[in-house]
């Protein structure tokens, strides 16, 4: 199969699903390819396209949402400063 540059797709933080490594390490960063987009004409449509999302192997769907990843890089943020 060969994979055209823009059927890339990117992981964009605030704007897609939160992705992660199946390693454990951590969220997908923003910018950070995640996966290829294969496209099929429908049946009896010669317009209608289905589209699939195909992950790479180290990818997978988080099982947390934005607030989850927002709030711990801002608890991990070493620059982060802390009022009284």
């Amino acid at each position: 199969m060969k994979i055209k540059s823009s059927q890339i797709v990117y992981s964009e933080h605030d704007y897609d699903e939160c992705f992660e490594f199946f390693d454990g390490s951590g969220r997908v960063p923003d910018g950070t390819a995640i996966g290829y987009i294969t496209s099929i004409c429908a049946k009896h449509s010669s317009t209608l396209k289905q589209e699939t999302l195909h992950l790479f192997d180290d990818i997978k769907y988080s099982e947390y949402d934005h607030d989850y990843w927002n709030n711990l890089e801002l608890e991990n943020d070493v620059n982060r400063l802390i009022l009284p």
